[in-house]
């Protein structure tokens, strides 16, 4: 089944070191945990079928470029960010769209367990003349701190006219209205406030094929920052 390996070709420069790295997805997703990193990591597109591209950016600082390489190609990212005081992270992300008929979806979300500052940088580009291309963009802050600062930019660079592209930023806390009809359903508190967290990590693991114990120790790494720094 050809179009169940597609290739993510990746160039890497991440801890100071250059690395030429050949991803093959063969469920079409592809999950990479990057804890301490301050590198750079450009992506080349070369597939005609979707991709899904999960990263937990854990104390990193992170500059990826993403781009088409060809008509037809099509990939979702999602990043998440746990933030804590005195270990931040910054993300600076560029799509870059110089093709046909290719599809990017970015979708960024940092939860906020202390007092920390988030900032998240995002680009879409769309080379002149390409057709019925299409990008967007969604930031989400999730404030689960008292004192926060947030810098979110989201920006659209676009060149063509027969394309589309949208982006948007959310700052939010947990759903109160979630929180009340778990607590209705017989669950404590902080067992509502529990699940509502787990949820995040969770999309990490959406349509991939990581093992079971690794999503369970990341879900309880979030759940221990929430119990550290939530009174």
């Amino acid at each position: 089944m050809k179009d169940k390996q597609e290739t993510l070709t990746l160039q890497n420069q991440l801890m100071n070191k250059n690395i030429l790295t050949n991803y093959t997805f063969t469920d079409t997703s592809q999950l990479d945990i990057f804890t301490g990193i301050d590198g750079k990591k450009t992506i080349f597109l070369d597939n005609t079928s979707p991709l899904k591209y999960s990263i937990l950016a854990k104390n990193a600082n992170i500059d990826i470029d993403v781009n088409t390489t060809r008509d037809g190609s099509e990939l979702k990212i999602f990043i998440l960010t746990p933030m804590i005081k005195d270990h931040p992270s910054k993300i600076n992300i560029n799509l870059n769209l110089r093709h046909n008929r290719c599809k990017i979806d970015l979708h960024m979300v940092s939860l906020i367990f202390s007092d920390a500052e988030n900032q998240a940088c995002a680009t879409i580009y769309m080379q002149p003349n390409i057709q019925d291309s299409s990008s967007k963009l969604l930031e989400e802050t999730v404030v689960l701190s008292e004192k926060i600062k947030v810098r979110n930019l989201p920006i659209l660079d676009i060149q063509a006219n027969n394309i589309a592209a949208a982006h948007g930023a959310k700052i939010y806390r947990l759903d109160e209205q979630k929180l009340f009809y778990l607590q209705s359903k017989w669950l404590s508190a902080q067992q509502a406030r529990s699940l509502l967290i787990s949820s995040y990590p969770n999309m990490l693991f959406e349509d991939t094929m990581e093992k079971e114990e690794e999503k369970e120790q990341i879900i309880a790494e979030f759940l221990d920052f929430d119990a550290q720094y939530h009174a």
